[in-house]
């Protein structure tokens, strides 16, 4: 692997430390993060006029960045379908870490996630994409089972 490959590694660990740390900081000034409290929205004129703003400027940014696509890798790769649909789960997931993260401490809970995703891609990556493990990648595999179950108690 070159040092593109690497450079780019370490900046995703830091960019992604930098945000858990901020992240965890938020939900630590707003208290304990239930359903209860995402889901609460006061209906009002405001609210439905800044919601209507909200889901035509989403639409707006994704067609245009579509658009531009025709002429920039960086948005024809942003915004090709399933790639968009992809990182919109992704955020989705970061933004349901709040929940969890508002009553444990971060690397407890990146831990156990980390753990849980690794196993959960593994298996995802063997029905989508038929990969396949050597005996050396199922033992960590296993040693992520014990992860889980040591940072989950």
């Amino acid at each position: 692997m070159d040092a593109t490959f690497w450079i780019t590694v370490v900046l995703i660990v830091a960019l992604g430390t930098i945000g858990g740390v901020l992240f965890k900081s938020g939900t630590n000034t707003l208290g304990t993060i239930d359903y209860r409290r995402l889901l609460e929205i006061r209906i009002s004129s405001p609210t439905v006029v800044f919601a209507g703003l909200l889901v035509f400027s989403v639409l707006l940014f994704f067609y245009s960045g579509f658009s531009l696509g025709e002429h920039s890798f960086a948005a024809k790769y942003l915004f090709t379908p399933i790639i968009f649909l992809a990182l919109i789960m992704l955020a989705a997931s970061r933004f349901l870490i709040g929940v969890p993260l508002s009553v444990t401490g971060l690397g407890r809970l990146t831990g156990l996630l980390t753990a849980l995703g690794v196993i959960a891609t593994a298996i995802a990556s063997v029905l989508v994409f038929k990969e396949t493990f050597s005996t050396r990648e199922l033992a960590g595999l296993a040693l992520a089972v014990v992860a889980v179950i040591l940072l989950g108690e």
